[in-house]
């Protein structure tokens, strides 16, 4: 595994246009521990069915649980470029914000690992079947891909 890179926001660590871009909300970097708004670090792969990569993490430092937005600012301009992001919990706010990004924020309890969570969305990767949020991810990055001009064409558009 390679060392995350300190970057301005998460596009700028990504090599892999194909790749899922996955940040988790940790305080280490090995589970899924915080909740976004007061989130310490995120930590972001860089995900394809063979392949996993830390490609840049940062650090947020402390920050209280007390519903100020202005909190959420550096977050969401630094996760610019994630496809997905996995906290424990989340406001509807941030939530909006996020999806506005084309950001798909994920909500889970109990603290899993992130490496399990990397593993099975490797194996949807791999599957012919991945779950319909994940499918629509793929989809509309495949639509943003170096195809977009021939599917422009392709549905009439015309210089």
């Amino acid at each position: 595994m390679n060392t995350a890179v300190s970057v301005e926001c998460v596009a700028d660590a990504i090599d892999n246009e194909q790749a899922l871009i996955v940040a988790f909300a940790s305080q280490d970097g090995d589970m899924v521990d915080q909740h976004f708004g007061s989130a310490q670090a995120f930590y972001t792969w860089a995900v394809t069915a063979d392949s996993a990569e830390l490609i840049a993490s940062r650090d947020f430092g402390y920050e209280k649980k007390d519903g100020n937005e202005d909190k959420l600012k550096p977050k969401m301009a630094w996760l610019v470029g994630a496809d997905v992001v996995y906290c424990g919990s989340i406001g509807g706010s941030a939530t909006r914000q996020l999806v506005t990004l084309g950001i798909n924020p994920i909500k889970v309890k109990g603290g899993p690992d992130v490496e399990e969570l990397v593993d099975s969305l490797q194996a949807q990767l791999a599957s012919d079947a991945p779950e319909f949020w994940l499918a629509n991810i793929l989809k509309r990055k495949r639509s943003n891909g170096d195809d977009r001009f021939d599917l422009m064409e392709d549905e009439g558009w015309d210089d």
